[in-house]
């Protein structure tokens, strides 16, 4: 093995698999920016650090300082460009050839910002047919970058069936199983963009340089350039990059109050051993329908299905809400003493009411826990939206 090799085998055993890859990518880019390989890099770094010459000693500390400088030139953020620059100096550690280059810390996070649906649609409009894909699957599967720009042609399902089509992937940084769909509206779009794609790269979002996929910070630069097209302001402090999609998706879903274990499920966390049920539940679908097709529809029904279905499915879901109605009534009525007893003991709820005195209805007893169950839900929800996507969202 190269010296490169020999050094990313080591990380791989002792890091955690994004550690690993961000290393990979800072040493990949200095090897471009110093144009050497990292056999060379080491040959070099080794005579001028045995050498008696101070300037020939720090050389690398000078190199990686100005790396650093070179990335910001090329438009990466401050958290990126010190990520990758931790590339090349565990480098040096690892060979025992420390570097003293001064890479400053960046400021405090900024905060993602999260897109009204008004803004994502004059994003989408303004967007070219690729930019339209990012956008509009970006939002069915609200993933993290790095999964989404590993999808491959192969990985998309018939577009032929019915809508919304079943998808499935197992994440890279949780290593799990993410269920979800395809929107009618995304399904449009890639029937009309996978036929321009190049048919010796793999990938549905390919580079042009190479034949592997594109960069994070390509498909950060579609968002950045439909957003100054559109003439979106960005509060300051703030920032618009493709993680905003998946913060947007599962903002959706707890305005909406869906499980948070459906929208666990489909971004690609964990949720447990009992997840083929979720996979086979109707309900799961209707969950993504209500969020993506419903509230989060970019093209305002040009692309989507007819409004025909759209008031079909309004039609149906005023029947499911009579049915539920006369169902939570017979409930009350043949089973109040146990639903009583069983709130009592299990969310500490009193039987007489607190400002009167007067006995609590089983009626009255089920909206309690149904207003507990939506404390939960919403902080289960608060804690998914406080997470980030580590360095890559700041790209």
């Amino acid at each position: 093995m190269n010296a490169k090799e020999t050094f990313l085998k080591d990380l791989l055993e002792r890091k955690k698999k994004g550690t690993y890859k961000g290393y990979r990518r800072g040493i990949e880019l200095f090897e471009e920016y110093y144009q050497k390989s990292c056999d060379e890099i080491l040959a070099e770094a080794k005579q001028k650090f045995a050498s008696a010459e101070p300037t020939e000693q720090t050389h690398f500390d000078r190199k990686i300082e100005a790396f650093y400088k070179w990335m910001l030139d090329r438009g990466y953020a401050l958290t990126s460009a010190r990520s990758n620059t931790l590339g090349i100096v565990q480098f040096f550690n690892f060979y025992r050839l420390p570097t003293n280059a001064k890479i400053p810390m960046p400021p405090p996070t900024t905060k993602t910002y999260i897109p009204k649906i008004d803004e994502l649609r004059r994003m989408f409009q303004v967007s070219d047919l690729k930019g339209k894909v990012v956008f509009s699957l970006g939002l069915d599967f609200a993933w993290r970058i790095i999964d989404f720009i590993n999808l491959k042609k192969t990985d998309i399902p018939d577009l032929a069936q019915e809508t919304p089509i079943p998808i499935q992937k197992v994440t890279q940084k949780e290593n799990v199983v993410s269920a979800t769909f395809i929107s009618s509206e995304s399904a449009e779009l890639l029937k009309a963009y996978m036929p321009t794609l190049p048919k010796d790269n793999d990938y549905l979002f390919p580079s042009i340089i190479n034949g592997s996929h594109m960069k994070d910070e390509s498909v950060n630069k579609i968002l950045k350039v439909a957003c100054e097209k559109a003439k979106i302001q960005i509060p300051k402090g703030k920032r618009l990059t493709f993680h905003s999609l998946r913060k947007r998706f599962l903002s959706t879903c707890a305005t909406l109050n869906i499980d948070s274990e459906y929208a666990k499920l489909m971004v690609g966390k964990s949720i447990g051993s009992d997840i083929e049920t979720y996979l086979e539940d109707a309900n799961f679908k209707e969950a993504f329908k209500k969020v993506r097709e419903e509230t989060l529809s970019l093209s305002n029904g040009t692309i989507k299905t007819t409004m025909e279905t759209k008031d079909a499915r309004i039609t149906e879901l005023e029947k499911e809400l009579s049915e539920t109605k006369m169902l939570l009534k017979a409930m009350t009525e043949l089973f109040g003493k146990e639903i009583l007893e069983k709130a009592k003991q299990q969310y500490s709820i009193e039987k007489v009411k607190a400002d009167t005195g007067e006995p609590l209805t089983p009626y009255e007893a089920i909206q309690i826990i149904s207003k507990l169950q939506q404390v939960k839900r919403q902080k289960e929800y608060d804690k998914l939206l406080e997470e980030t996507n580590g360095f890559n969202h700041e790209a």
